[in-house]
């Protein structure tokens, strides 16, 4: 059954739940504390070291976790060993087939105290997922981690920082949703921190009911860190992660230009990032403290890099617009395991029931805006406007509505989206007869998405919504040319005869 944890209220009794964890002991303390020594496929070797207050002695089993009764594809170098410290040198040998797991279990003084081992399956790919975990920082990765939710039903946990972009009572029953306390703000640092900790808190225990689980990622680009710091420094395998990364819109973009445009600097940064995240220990086989505070989650420098590593993947509208600084920074681009994906295509590719099911969760009213649309015989004409800090931004937004007015009022049903910040254009209707206004807090990426066959065209002022409309939708622009746009719209309209550039 779906549950809905509300962030803040739930930190005191996470905290408490982990203190009363740490407080456990036993007769045998193994790897100071750790239940389990999770590695990948390959052939390796880790250490487990042993604290007991007597003589011990270890077997291993295959338990209760399947892969035969006899584990012979472990090794250990002792399986006796006195009283206090000792150490024991334990050796996974290659796993050609799937996931496997096993026992230690420890004799110390008439008490048996066990340690679980699992190796990883070879090739497992980004579908193979048994339980996903979703961080959607900002609006767009939402909507994409809302989209990819509906696609399964495997058991999930969703994290949204923004709890107006979807009602948390109305997501399926097998996603547990983790949201702020709040509906009309965004989380706080408290609210993710709680959600940081009763995260890594629910894979190590799905870990202990399934070693061998796998499992997916789906988290905002600009906090790629949490791949690593809730699953690899919990000493899960990372062969067991499948991490993809949402990119937040035009900052995927502008991150990579600021770090990799210039290219005197691209090559030292991209090996100075490299080396960061190298300097991890990602075969280490075991847990250790924690590297960084989970308030500080964001390394955006380390997305490119990530992209190139094993089980990584960056989710964006158009890969195209990463832009090459020289020969170095081509070579690294193609290294990149970098998916163009428009949202409106996974929102296509579900099914009739989960699409409503997806507008149920947005608060969108389909049926309503669909007979909008489909109120007149004329095409459909969406004009995008945007917020003003001026009397002469008010003025010219409304002397570019009444040139659309006038230029395509004839041929086309006109509808203005005002930016959700935007009160001058609450008159629009009495002002410029033929126009219907849309509500300007409506999520208009789905909007657009989800009636993209019933809009003709699409124009106003530039915006990173037109990253995730086809270009051929886009007719006019309140701008001066593609290069005087921010990136990368400079580029992605840098080659779109079509588009009409308006100036005041």
């Amino acid at each position: 059954m779906k549950r809905l944890f509300r962030l803040f209220a739930a930190f005191a009794l996470l905290t408490g739940a982990w203190a009363c964890s740490d407080d456990q002991t036993s007769e045998v303390r193994i790897n100071d504390g750790a239940e389990f020594l999770s590695l990948d496929y390959l052939a390796r070797s880790g250490k487990i070291t042993v604290n007991a207050p007597a003589p011990w002695s270890v077997i291993v089993s295959s338990g209760n976790f399947g892969g035969g009764n006899d584990p012979d594809w472990v090794t250990l170098s002792a399986d006796e060993g006195p009283e206090g410290y000792s150490e024991i040198d334990v050796t996974f040998a290659a796993n050609p087939g799937p996931a496997r797991s096993a026992l230690l279990l420890f004799d110390c003084n008439g008490e048996t105290t066990a340690f679980t081992l699992s190796q990883s399956a070879r090739d497992t790919g980004f579908d193979a997922p048994d339980y996903y975990f979703y961080a959607a920082y900002g609006t767009m990765p939402a909507l994409y981690a809302g989209l990819h939710l509906l696609s399964h039903d495997k058991p999930s946990y969703f994290f949204y920082e923004r709890p107006q972009t979807y009602d948390p009572e109305l997501f399926p029953d097998y996603a547990t949703v983790f949201t702020a306390a709040n509906p009309d703000a965004g989380a706080t640092t408290e609210e993710i921190y709680a959600m940081n900790e009763q995260m890594k808190r629910r894979i190590l225990e799905i870990n202990a009911e399934d070693p061998t689980a796998v499992f997916g990622l789906y988290v905002t680009d600009l906090a790629c860190r949490a791949g690593y710091d809730w699953f690899v420094g919990q000493g899960i395998d990372s062969a067991r992660v499948k991490v993809t990364m949402l990119s937040d819109g035009t900052g995927t973009y502008n991150n990579f230009h600021t770090f990799f445009g210039d290219p005197a600097t691209a090559e030292q940064n991209w090996n100075d990032y490299a080396a960061r995240v190298e300097a991890l220990d990602w075969n280490h086989g075991g847990r250790y403290p924690e590297t960084r505070a989970p308030q500080d989650l964001v390394s955006d420098e380390w997305i490119a890099y990530l992209s190139t590593r094993p089980n990584y993947r960056l989710m964006l509208q158009n890969a195209s617009l990463m832009e090459s600084s020289g020969p170095f920074m081509t070579q690294k681009l193609a290294e990149m395991k970098m998916e163009s994906v428009q949202p409106y295509e996974l929102l296509t590719a579900l099914p009739e029931e989960a699409k409503k099911e997806f507008y149920r969760m947005a608060n969108f009213d389909y049926d309503r805006f669909k007979a909008l649309f489909d109120a007149s015989p004329k095409g459909n004409l969406i004009i995008l406007g945007t917020s003003h800090t001026t009397d002469e931004s008010r003025r010219q937004q409304a002397a570019y509505v009444q040139r659309i007015m006038e230029q395509y009022g004839a041929e086309y049903d006109v509808f203005f989206k005002p930016h959700p910040a935007d009160g001058s254009s609450s008159d629009y209707e009495e002002r410029f007869p033929g126009l219907t206004l849309l509500p300007g807090q409506m999520p208009f990426e789905i909007f657009v998405w989800s009636l993209l066959d019933e809009v003709n065209l699409i124009g106003g002022y530039p915006s990173t919504t037109f990253l995730s409309v086809p270009l051929d939708k886009a007719g006019f622009l309140f701008a001066a040319d593609a290069a005087s746009l921010p990136r990368p719209l400079n580029l992605l309209f840098s080659d779109a005869p079509n588009v009409e550039w308006m100036q005041p």
